[in-house]
């Protein structure tokens, strides 16, 4: 972003959204740092500085800072700009996620690092307090690192009965950093090759157009026939089909020495073309299945959803950091479809939150 930035890059594309669109909104703004925020800032002054911007395009924050934080980076509001937010801050106090009632009041202690009062009331309203995962469990799991999410995904799929179903992933040109291989922790974005079977517990990675399936629904695999997968959601009750999708590396200035063609959709074209309808130029591109096993996933990668049926561990110390053990509760609707994975103890000395964030709960 510092590069866009600097090239002017950022700032054009920014103009063009300017240009049919009153305001930018950025989501789960508490992983915002706050040197993104300072360019992001700067650049949406700049490109709104064009002639053609008859209303200047806004900024929108939303989300929640005692959810989880920047990744080694200062917070959101640590940046030169933040006083322009604090200054016009709308406070949202309903929760859909989850009804009215104990275990709503339990998850607002929580966020609050109030584990002893939370722990109260959980035990009251009927939780239980277990000592083992449950590896039969018909939910997700929320775990804190990959390699135990791997590790319990792969075992939950060898007990469905029957074949496997490999699927593999194809791409060309340049890719995107969050689709290939994280070389520390040698997880990927978008894997070369992922196991399935019919049977299979998985979550959706997309939104349909008309917001149907989201990302994050998850369903049970009832076929795999023609190239796509059949699944039967939790959430409604229909069974959607999930096709392979298409993600290129678009951009609006034509590259250097590019002669590619052009075609008028998004379609897999292992070489540069251009878009017409959205007036793009794709240097690369990602075919995959968008989905994935969902009987585990870690806090960060649940962070957003909304689930029916939640197993979370937190016995790990990483739960003990700022915001972990809120993030992983509150993904769960009701607490009839939580299981919590440890002593009530653990539960007391795991429940934290940044002392910094203290002005926003």
């Amino acid at each position: 972003m510092r590069d866009a930035y600097l090239t002017g890059q950022l700032a054009r594309k920014l103009h063009e959204i300017a240009r049919e669109y009153a305001w930018l909104a950025v989501e789960e703004y508490s992983m915002l740092d706050a040197d993104a925020l300072d360019i992001l800032y700067r650049a949406t002054i700049e490109a709104n500085r064009y002639a053609d911007v008859v209303r200047p395009l806004g900024l929108l924050l939303v989300g929640d800072l005692a959810q989880l934080p920047p990744v080694k980076a200062r917070w959101c509001f640590e940046a030169a700009c933040w006083e322009r937010f604090a200054a016009s801050t709308e406070r949202l106090e309903h929760v859909w996620r989850q009804d009215t009632g104990p275990f709503l009041d339990a998850l607002n202690h929580v966020r609050d690092g109030r584990g002893a009062q939370a722990a109260e009331l959980l035990t009251a309203a009927g939780a239980v307090w277990h000592t083992a995962l449950d590896t039969e469990f018909d939910g997700t799991t929320i775990l804190p690192k990959n390699d135990m999410v791997n590790r319990y995904n792969d075992i939950a799929l060898d007990r469905v009965p029957g074949k496997r179903i490999t699927v593999t992933s194809r791409r060309w040109g340049k890719q995107r950093s969050e689709w290939g291989e994280n070389l520390r922790t040698h997880e990927w974005g978008i894997p070369p090759r992922t196991d399935f079977k019919v049977g299979a517990y998985v979550m959706v990675l997309s939104n349909a157009p008309d917001f149907s399936v989201v990302n994050g629904d998850c369903g049970h695999i009832g076929a795999y026939e023609d190239g796509a997968f059949h699944v039967n959601l939790l959430r409604t009750g229909q069974v959607v089909r999930i096709e392979k999708l298409v993600r290129g590396v678009e951009q609006s200035e034509r590259p250097d020495g590019f002669s590619g063609p052009t075609v008028d959709d998004t379609t897999w074209m292992p070489k540069e073309h251009y878009r017409r309808r959205v007036r793009r130029y794709v240097t690369g591109q990602v075919e995959y299945y968008p989905l994935r096993l969902a009987y585990a996933s870690t806090v960060h990668k649940s962070q957003s959803l909304t689930l029916d049926r939640v197993q979370a561990d937190f016995r790990d110390w990483f739960f003990g950091k700022p915001a972990m053990l809120y993030v992983a509760l509150s993904r769960c609707r009701t607490l009839a479809g939580l299981r919590l994975v440890g002593m009530r103890e653990k539960f007391v000395v795991q429940c934290a939150t940044d002392p910094r964030i203290a002005p926003w709960l």
